[in-house]
C-alpha cells in the first residue's frame, strides 16, 4: 500500500500540494475575512434581528463552504504524508507530520464546535432569544475563529518546514 502512495505522489505531487495549499488558503482565509472584514461591517447594522439573521447566514455559508476544503486538506495531507514516506526518510520530520496532524485535528474539532454553536445560536434566534443567540455568536467571533486562525498559521508554518523551504 505504501508503494501506491509513493508512486501516486511521484506522479501527482505538484497537483496534491497545489490543492492542499489552495484548500488551506480558502479555509483560513475565509475565517480571516469573516472575522476582520465581514463581522465589523455587519456589527454596524442597527436592527438587532437583521444583524443576527445576516450573521447566522454568513456563518452558515462559510462553514458549509469550508467543510469541502477541510475534506480536501485531509485527503491531500494523507496522500502527501504517505507519499513522501517521512517515516523512513526523516524521523524528525515524521514527528512534525504528526504534530501538524494534531494541529489540524484541533482545528477540525474546533470547527465542529463552531458549527454546533452556530446552529444553537440559530435555534435561540428562531425561538426569540436574541440575547442568547448574540452571546453564542460573540463567543464564536471573539474566541473560536481567532483560535482556528492562529492554529491555521501554525499548521501552514509546519507545512513550509515539511516542504523543505
Amino acid at each position: 500500500m505504501s508503494n501506491f502512495f509513493t508512486e501516486f505522489f511521484a506522479s501527482y505531487g505538484r497537483f496534491l500540494v497545489f490543492i492542499h495549499i489552495v484548500s488551506a488558503v480558502i479555509w483560513i482565509g475565509g475565517m480571516i475575512v469573516v472575522k476582520f472584514v465581514v463581522a465589523p461591517s455587519v456589527a454596524k447594522i442597527q436592527d438587532v434581528k437583521l444583524r443576527l439573521s445576516r450573521t447566522l447566514e454568513i456563518m452558515q455559508r462559510l462553514l458549509n463552504f469550508a467543510m469541502l476544503f477541510m475534506i480536501l486538506l485531509a485527503i491531500t495531507g494523507t496522500f502527501m504524508s504517505l507519499g513522501v514516506d517521512f517515516k523512513h526518510s526523516s524521523p524528525s520530520l515524521y514527528i512534525l507530520v504528526h504534530i501538524k496532524e494534531a494541529v489540524w485535528t484541533l482545528m477540525a474539532l474546533n470547527f465542529i464546535y463552531i458549527y454546533r454553536k452556530r446552529n444553537s445560536a440559530e435555534r435561540q434566534f428562531v425561538s426569540g432569544d436574541d440575547e442568547g443567540a448574540a452571546e453564542s455568536i460573540f463567543t464564536i467571533s471573539k474566541y473560536l475563529l481567532p483560535l482556528n486562525i492562529f492554529l491555521g498559521f501554525v499548521a501552514i508554518y509546519f507545512g513550509v518546514i515539511l516542504r523543505g523551504l
